[in-house]
């Protein structure tokens, strides 16, 4: 991120001469200004007061704090401006020359403004979703400072005023003058009071101890407010905590009682109970018994995974697909099963900066979403679809790319049933392609969001004119690859898959399955294709479900056309391949909660031409291992393809080997496995450069990979630099860092456990595998 130099005669003219129309706060140390630039883009424009000492110590820190800082719950820096004027002014009579330094520090403009604006009891204001997001984001901020940095920066002045609200009520925390930066869990002492004493912990105002337990001592307090108004840490403080939080429980379940608004009552009061009960842990007078912010991390997810995050699904069967993009951003979801899309609107320029729809439910009542993500620098077009009675989306396409933010959907096509809306944004980078057959419509999304579109899926009702009752109802995706070769497909509707069956060589030659129906009876189809290559046969375990699935097309070398180049199969247990070459363009189908692939249809005829899926929304009793995400590759399609056995569950990883002279020569790295079992992999690539090792800490991890990608030699594409970051640690550049950057993006929960790519002499391409944390 590059932080423009503003000069001060600009930054006085967008805001009419820092005028008091345009004053929005003020604060301890600055006044804060609402500038508009030429563009229409509004900015926020922080103006320190000329104090004597202070003032180059606390614009340094916030300065320096947020140029290091990207992440989707902290403002962004967006310029500054420090210049020195040299004037004269009377004194005693006598005409003497001194300077006057500005220092202003410019930020997004965040529409709602801050927190404290919008506190209010129980009965009135913020709907519970909205506050419990409020919550949920400033956790993942302040997580990320105290957590995900190299040296953790303790805020020391969180509060309300210092929390902003963007446009969707997404939470920035704002404000850094004061913060210091710090390593692990060490205690400080200071002399000079800071901070605002309501959110001061008690080990500071007696002691003024900092360390990393005073920003929880203040979260705990503003969680309290989101949840019980400006006063709900002094109510707590007037009697016993499960009498607090039985009131404040009673008093928001009359509020959604008397409202339709909440999908499950029920399962909100849980959510809000579990909130209260971390916010009081959060405000313990011993220091040593507040959570860390991985704890408090750790217990919201815990509320996520066991509250249903589709309230209703359990009597709609709806297919949760995807996601497709990067791991950046926040990650979004619906609370309410649809059942009709309504309307859709895309925010875009280069990219694709923001979506947000409207459906409905099958009780016939429409909700309306998002706008999901931000702006973009140049706020980009709105494009509106209103979809009509008839009209129901069949298929998605469009690119992902890697950006300086990281992967993101770079372009979006939409084709309904009646006509194709799209592209937009600027198709480029890698293509997929999400096609829905027989009566099946995509009805809402989820995804990751942040400055942009990170990454959606699909909700996807397996027939538009069922009703939630219809239990046969399986969905049918693809197929990908080309329209060409003799079509294949089953005959009964598929219940589960029991086996596999792929013969492959350069290419995908054929490919067979079995099955079982509704009423348990078995059924065999293919071979589709011609019998050839390597025989290859995947039979699933009987509490082994398919829940991913992924491939490659391309050409032929014997046929004018596209055929599948290899696919790959992920169970709930492990996965299975990549058969066949992985050359081409890639397509990918995983599935979220119980969804699952239960059979295929396509077309075939030499080879496997075109293959698509049959799943099933609501498989029984899948029970996933705890999720491992392969993300990637970046770079070319030239070299073998080179991979570890995910069976063996990396949970750590340990060292890594990079040989390096202009390019990446080789990669190698060890990790162990969720029972502590070590594993080496590599070298990966050829014999030259100099190598560098890279020994991890017993408690570092890698949050971050990226680098370069160019031509070199004869080769077309190798990657050229790469670069790693840990919790701990940089580390890099490896490489001489010419051509095109690619990045894997820091994730607020993600560890980088190990890789996989393609080599030749040198590294081709590279990809990761992640765990959350």
């Amino acid at each position: 991120m590059t932080a423009r130099d503003l000069p001060l005669r600009y930054l006085e003219d967008i805001t009419d001469g820092f005028s008091d129309s345009r004053k929005v706060g003020s604060g301890g140390y600055g006044e804060v200004y609402k500038g508009v630039e030429r563009t229409g883009t509004e900015i926020a424009v922080k103006k320190l007061y000329h104090m004597s000492g202070i003032d180059d110590t606390q614009f340094r820190n916030e300065f320096n704090n947020l140029m290091k800082i990207q992440h989707p719950n902290i403002v962004r820096l967006i310029g500054y401006c420090y210049e020195v004027h040299n004037t004269h002014i009377e004194h005693k009579g006598e005409f003497v020359f001194s300077s006057i330094i500005y220092r202003v520090l410019c930020f997004e403009y965040l529409q709602n403004g801050s927190l404290d604006k919008h506190l209010c009891e129980e009965s009135h204001g913020l709907d519970w979703c909205t506050r419990y997001k409020i919550i949920k984001g400033t956790c993942e901020g302040l997580y990320y400072l105290h957590e995900r940095l190299k040296e953790s920066i303790y805020h020391l002045d969180l509060k309300p005023a210092n929390i902003l609200l963007d446009k969707n009520m997404d939470p920035k925390i704002a404000d850094f003058g004061l913060s210091r930066l710090f390593g692990g869990t060490q205690t400080h002492t200071t002399r000079n009071c800071i901070g605002t004493e309501y959110y001061m912990p008690p080990e500071y105002i007696q002691r003024r101890q900092i360390s990393n337990k005073y920003d929880i001592f203040s979260l705990g307090v503003i969680i309290l407010q989101i949840i019980a108004g400006p006063l709900g840490y002094s109510k707590c403080d007037d009697m016993p905590p499960q009498q607090f939080i039985d009131l404040v429980c009673k008093k928001w379940r009359d509020r959604m009682e008397a409202t339709s608004n909440y999908a499950s009552t029920e399962e909100d009061c849980q959510r809000l109970k579990r909130c209260i009960e971390i916010a009081l842990r959060c405000v313990e007078v011993e220091r040593e018994n507040r959570p860390s912010m991985r704890d408090i991390i750790r217990q919201l997810k815990q509320i996520d995974e066991t509250s249903s995050s589709m309230s209703s699904s359990n009597k709609v069967r709806i297919a949760k697909i995807g996601q497709w993009g990067g791991i950046g951003g926040n990650y979004r979801d619906i609370e309410v099963a649809p059942c009709r899309l309504g309307s859709l609107m895309i925010g875009c320029g280069e990219v694709i900066y923001s979506i947000a729809f409207s459906y409905y439910d099958y009780n016939g009542q429409q909700h309306k979403v998002g706008p999901w993500g931000g702006d973009g620098p140049d706020k980009g077009v709105n494009h509106t679809i209103q979809f009509s009675l008839s009209e129901y989306l069949t298929g998605i396409s469009g690119t992902i790319a890697s950006s300086p933010y990281g992967v993101i959907i770079t372009s979006l096509t939409l084709v309904t049933n009646t006509r194709t809306y799209g592209p937009y944004g600027q198709v480029g980078g890698t293509p997929f392609q999400i096609p829905i057959q027989i009566k099946g419509s995509i009805v809402g999304f989820f995804g990751r969001v942040g400055w942009y579109v990170d990454a959606f899926g699909i909700y996807v009702n397996p027939n538009q004119d069922a009703t939630h009752e219809d239990e046969a109802a399986v969905v049918k995706i693809g197929p990908w690859g080309a329209n060409e070769g003799e079509a294949h497909d089953i005959d009964v509707l598929p219940c589960r898959l029991e086996s596999l069956a792929i013969c492959s060589s350069d290419y995908v030659e054929s490919f067979g399955f079995s099955y079982r129906d509704r009423s348990g009876h078995q059924h065999t189809a293919g071979p589709w294709g011609r019998p050839g290559g390597n025989t290859h046969t995947v039979q699933l375990g009987s509490s082994e479900f398919l829940i991913g699935f992924s491939g490659t097309t391309g050409p032929s070398s014997t046929l004018a056309k596209d055929v599948v180049t290899s696919l790959t199969f992920i169970t709930n247990a492990r996965s299975y391949g990549p058969f066949g070459q992985v050359e081409g363009s890639p397509f990918q189908v995983p599935m979220r909660n119980n969804a699952s692939i239960i059979g295929f249809f396509g077309r075939g005829d030499l080879y496997v031409n075109a293959i698509g899926v049959y799943i099933n929304p609501e498989q029984e009793k899948i029970e996933q291992e705890a999720g491992i995400t392969k993300i990637g590759p970046w770079g070319g399609n030239g070299g073998n393809a080179q991979d570890i056995d995910i069976t063996m569950q990396p949970q750590r990883l340990e060292s890594i080997t990079i040989s390096c002279g202009a390019v990446i020569d080789s990669l190698a790295f060890t990790y162990a496995d969720k029972n502590g079992h070590k594993h080496a992999a590599g070298p990966w690539g050829g014999n030259g450069g100099r190598i560098h090792k890279i020994e991890l800490g017993p408690s570092e991890f890698v949050t971050k990979v990226y680098g370069t990608i160019g031509p070199f030699g004869k080769f077309s594409s190798v990657i050229t630099s790469i670069h790693f970051t840990t919790n701990a640690d940089r580390y890099g550049p490896f490489g001489q860092g010419t051509g095109t950057r690619f990045e894997a993006p820091m994730h607020s929960d993600g560890s980088i456990v190990g890789f996989f790519g393609r080599t030749s002499s040198y590294v081709d391409a590279i990809g990761l595998y992640v765990v959350p944390v």
